[in-house]
């Protein structure tokens, strides 16, 4: 079992999703979700929606939120996911939230 803590940015959702909100500042866990969202090349295939669905049933039924536990095999499928995704800024907090998974 792996456990995600989740932090806050000072990272404003409109910096990363089209028409986001200028206001809401984003945590972990809404980074972890906007990389889950991110389509793979190619379009998503039937194993990659099970993975997310799966991680997004974790991340829903975080009790605590500021910790996500997440199952060894979820974990690994996360990272390979947040080490595949795109983003359209480069800031300091991401590259801090990017480091927690980097595997390059």
């Amino acid at each position: 079992m792996k456990h995600i803590k989740i932090e806050k940015t000072l990272i404003t959702e409109d910096k990363v999703k089209f028409q986001g909100d200028k206001e809401k500042l984003l945590d972990y866990k809404d980074l972890l979700e906007i990389a889950m969202d991110v389509l793979p090349q190619g379009g998503f295939t039937p194993k990659d929606i099970r993975e997310r669905n799966r991680l997004q049933d974790a991340f829903d039924k975080a009790k605590d939120k500021t910790i996500i536990d997440i199952e060894d095999a979820d974990y690994e499928a996360l990272v390979k996911i947040v080490n595949a995704s795109r983003w359209t800024l480069r800031d300091k907090d991401l590259h801090t939230f990017l480091q927690i998974f980097a595997k390059e």
